[in-house]
């Protein structure tokens, strides 16, 4: 891609947790309350650490969103509830493609 067309390209996995226990019903509740945000097109790359206390969460936004800043503080306000104690990071990811 990048000697055809200048592009570089990367590749994700995105790990779910699955079972009956905190990590999921934490994953599921941030993300649940992410995506029912109507400017939030999609959630993933969810990542917590109870080790070092922490949840890092991407979003995409529609084409809408111009102030990165105020979409994550809304955000980040939303979740604080879910999360208390931890320190959380959300990422925004825009959508490029046509």
């Amino acid at each position: 891609m990048y000697e055809r067309h200048g592009i570089i390209m990367t590749v994700g996995v995105y790990a779910v947790a699955t079972g009956d226990n905190k990590r999921t019903e934490l994953q599921n509740k941030v993300i649940q309350t992410l995506a029912s945000n109507k400017e939030i097109v999609q959630v993933h790359g969810f990542y917590y650490s109870e080790k070092d206390n922490m949840l890092s969460v991407d979003v995409v936004p529609d084409d809408t969103i111009h102030d990165d800043s105020a979409l994550v503080n809304k955000l980040t306000a939303l979740i604080e509830p879910l999360t208390p104690g931890l320190q959380v990071t959300i990422v925004v990811d825009h959508n490029y493609s046509e």
